[in-house]
């Protein structure tokens, strides 16, 4: 017998690796433990809100660096998919108190770096003001970038304007402190002191957060940051997706002064973006398919029962759950718009490796190598940025998505509100734009968008109406409306 974090493998007639459970039941696993964390006794706050990370044997906190802006920011995106998918509204708070937490302890307004959120913190604490590898009183602008879109998103969901103002804010703080960057000098650094500004560390390029978040400032009106925008995304054209010096995102990693090492973050965060955006994109095929392909031969392990495993990055070699799921996810975002069956396999054997991670308790586990990451677990690599790319999978594969239940998979508008009933869905989104797509378990005959009738239609190119699959039992709405109601038998 062979086992992985001791589930004993699952293979199929012609010796692949199947799921030890459905992907659906993973997600509910995981999720259902962050409902239910571990509370410090000596302050009374949950484990998320002041540790990474936390051991299986016993159950107990791991000291080691906390990182807030990222594990809050990665929670936000796993909330904008598992709210809608779930309709479980408790998650809704949980994110808010980590990012009101965020932003009590953001940085003084008279430093150099004003009013921004650190990216880690001592453990232990829930007070954040840097750890190493960063420095105390550092902070990284990159995290800035995505904590600041993610408040974006939190205030489309919640409609309330404070997230909006600070989302904003780090914002306003990156737009006066970028530079315009060369091969070994992102527009801003890796690593930077908040109180003088000097730089700890130049490169990182992960900025593909600061693209979306200059983006949606723009699309939301607050002001014209598109100068800022394409100042960034010029500098990623003509560097890491040219010389794909993909490094840069880890808290807790060394500092690399040569810009020696490599992870898969960045490059695939890229891929996604391109792929999102494929009409600005002529060669959009070409692009992402060899980001996906560059991170399986840079960062890819060997098959195991045609599954590939991920590598979290070169300076932490170890193949990972969340790392293998995101190469799962991009590998099936990208066949389900090419139709390509080599990457719809190779998403389907990922995600499979990665369902292992996860047990009956819903813990899971960072990885598979003793001594360390077969009893580690992180709320970023095992929750907040593990849970999102299965239900992105789900969205590309709906036959991953569970038979016996209904859920929404994926919504291009923020999803504010949703309630599923036998019978009948009902919810409403940010704006009245955008597609959603769910598996259900009835017939749909009915879908009213503001109480009126959608039609049922062969393409949803046209303008709104909606599509049913039977044999996959999947629909598509275009409703072209806040409110829809969708009533089935």
């Amino acid at each position: 017998m062979i086992f992985i974090n001791e589930h004993e493998i699952v293979l199929d007639k012609q010796e692949r690796l199947e799921a030890w459970t459905p992907h659906g039941r993973v997600v509910q696993l995981a999720m259902d433990f962050i409902k239910n964390c571990p509370v410090d006794p000596a302050n009374g706050l949950p484990w998320y809100l002041q540790y990474s990370c936390f051991w299986t044997d016993p159950l107990r906190p791991t000291i080691w660096p906390d990182n807030p802006a990222g594990k809050f920011a990665w929670a936000v995106t796993t909330l904008l998919k598992y709210y809608p998918y779930s309709g479980d509204t408790s998650h809704i708070q949980i994110v808010r108190t980590m990012l009101d937490r965020l932003w009590e302890y953001r940085t003084p307004g008279h430093y150099a770096w004003p009013d921004v959120p650190y990216a880690s913190a001592h453990p232990g604490t829930g007070v954040y003001f840097g750890a190493r590898a960063d420095g105390e009183f550092a902070t990284e602008p990159d995290k800035v970038a995505q904590v600041g879109r993610a408040y974006l998103d939190f205030y489309a969901l919640t409609g309330e304007k404070k997230y909006l103002e600070i989302g904003t804010r780090c914002a306003d703080v990156l737009a006066q402190k970028i530079c315009p960057g060369d091969a070994t000098h992102s527009p801003w650094p890796f690593r930077a002191d908040v109180r003088d500004g000097s730089v700890v560390e130049e490169y990182t390029s992960h900025w593909i957060p600061a693209v979306r978040l200059f983006e949606e400032l723009t699309r939301l009106g607050v002001d014209d940051y598109r100068p800022i925008r394409d100042q960034v995304w010029m500098w990623i054209e003509q560097y890491p997706l040219r010389n794909n010096i993909w490094k840069g995102h880890f808290e807790d990693i060394r500092i690399d002064p040569h810009n020696e090492n490599r992870d898969q973050v960045s490059c695939l965060e890229t891929a996604r973006y391109i792929l999102e955006n494929r009409d600005k994109f002529p060669e959009w095929r070409v692009q992402v398919k060899g980001l996906i392909d560059w991170v399986r031969e840079t960062l890819g392990g060997h098959p195991f029962y045609t599954a590939i495993p991920v590598h979290e990055q070169k300076y932490c070699y170890f193949p990972m759950g969340s790392h293998t799921a995101r190469f799962a996810c991009l590998s099936a975002l990208y066949a389900e718009v090419t139709g390509d069956p080599a990457y719809r396999e190779q998403a389907i054997r990922s995600f499979n490796w990665a369902s292992y991670m996860a047990t009956d308790d819903g813990i899971v586990t960072v990885g598979v190598d003793r001594p360390d990451y077969y009893n580690q677990c992180w709320f970023t690599d095992g929750y907040f940025d593990y849970v999102p790319h299965f239900i992105e999978g789900m969205a590309c594969l709906p036959e991953l998505a569970p038979a016996d239940s209904d859920h929404m998979l994926r919504s291009t508008a923020v999803v504010q509100d949703i309630s599923y009933r036998p019978y009948q869905i009902s919810y409403r989104t940010a704006e009245a734009v955008g597609t959603q797509k769910f598996r259900l378990t009835f017939q749909p005959v009915r879908i009213l968008a503001s109480g009126k009738m959608l039609a049922q239609v062969e393409t949803l190119d046209a303008g709104p109406g909606w599509m049913f699959d039977p044999a996959r039992r999947v629909l598509e709405i275009r409703p072209e409306s806040r409110e829809v109601q969708v009533d089935g038998r």
